[in-house]
Parts: C-alpha cells; sequence; structure tokens
C-alpha cells in the first residue's frame, strides 16, 4: 500500500485492510453507468425540447417577400387579373389607370370569393351582396358593417415589371 492510503485511512479511523481500495473492474463499471446515465440524461432533455417547441410552436415568425406577377404591358389601365399566390391565396391586380393594387379576393366577413364587376364598379361578395370599392374599402353589406376592408398586398413596379409584395409565416 501506499503511504498516503495510511495517511488517509488512519486519519478516518480505517485501517487499509477495512476499506480497500475498489479494483479497476469496479470502477471501469460505474464509470460507464454514469456515462450511460448522463447520456440517457441529454437525449431525454433534447426529446422534451422537441415536443415542448411542437406544441408551443415561436409565434411571429415571417418573411416578406416581392413575387413577380406580370410585365407592365399585359395589364394595361382598367384590367383586373387574379394570380395565385404560394400557400394557396389568391390575390386579384387591378390597374386603376393611376397605380396597381392587389387585393385578396376572399371577402373578411365569411371567406367568399369576391369578383370584380363591371357594373357595380367594384368587387362584389356573392354571399351577403358585399359590395368593396376598387382600392378594397367595403361600401355595403356585412363587411361595411363590421368596418372589414379587403386586404391589400404591397405592389411595386421594378423596370417594366410588376411585383407584389407577400408576407411568409415560417
Amino acid at each position: 500500500m501506499s503511504p498516503n492510503w495510511t495517511a488517509t485511512s488512519s486519519l478516518l479511523g480505517a485501517s487499509p485492510d477495512e476499506h480497500p481500495p475498489p479494483p479497476r473492474r469496479v470502477f471501469l463499471s460505474r464509470l460507464v453507468s454514469l456515462t450511460t446515465l448522463a447520456a440517457l440524461g441529454a437525449s431525454a432533455l433534447a426529446g422534451a425540447r422537441l415536443v415542448l417547441r411542437y406544441l408551443y410552436p415561436r409565434q411571429g415568425l415571417s418573411r416578406r417577400r416581392r413575387i413577380f406577377l406580370a410585365p407592365r404591358s399585359e395589364l394595361p389601365p382598367g384590367a383586373t387579373r387574379s394570380y395565385t399566390l404560394p400557400g394557396g391565396q389568391s390575390a386579384i391586380v387591378r390597374n386603376t389607370g393611376t397605380a396597381w393594387v392587389a387585393l385578396s379576393d376572399v371577402c373578411p366577413h365569411l371567406g367568399c370569393k369576391v369578383r370584380w364587376d363591371e357594373a357595380a364598379g367594384g368587387f362584389l361578395c356573392p354571399c351577403h351582396a358585399g359590395l368593396f370599392s376598387k382600392e378594397g374599402k367595403a361600401l355595403r353589406g356585412p363587411p361595411a358593417d363590421e368596418g372589414k376592408d379587403l386586404r391589400r398586398y404591397p405592389v411595386e413596379t421594378i423596370g417594366d415589371n410588376i411585383f407584389i409584395e407577400i408576407e411568409e409565416h415560417l
């Protein structure tokens, strides 16, 4: 036995024969057990993090994206065209003569599809005869009573091309 063992054991009141040092096999067995427990604990924490992220997703992660619609020549003044956007939404783009206006084609009252009605001079919702101006402002019907206008998308012209800006939620 080493001198340190004797000094330590005499301080504790035990002789070297009463508490011999553990054999290497016991030490390695305990080391493997502790390492396994640490790995299982880390795995459990990682799994719990994934479950919590699934149950409570991050809110507000989004990005703005510019999407090409058409060359300016394809939308002369007074023209209206419908586009399907990424994510399945639809937009109606209208050239008012002074600007391009992009509006959602979904009525904010009950979600019906609106369409341009030349006779009414605006977008008409067939569900409850809701009428929206060419800029998307609710003029009559339940949407006007509730103060709900059509959703408006920003439109930008770069050179001879028309782009719409959408917000994608990640």
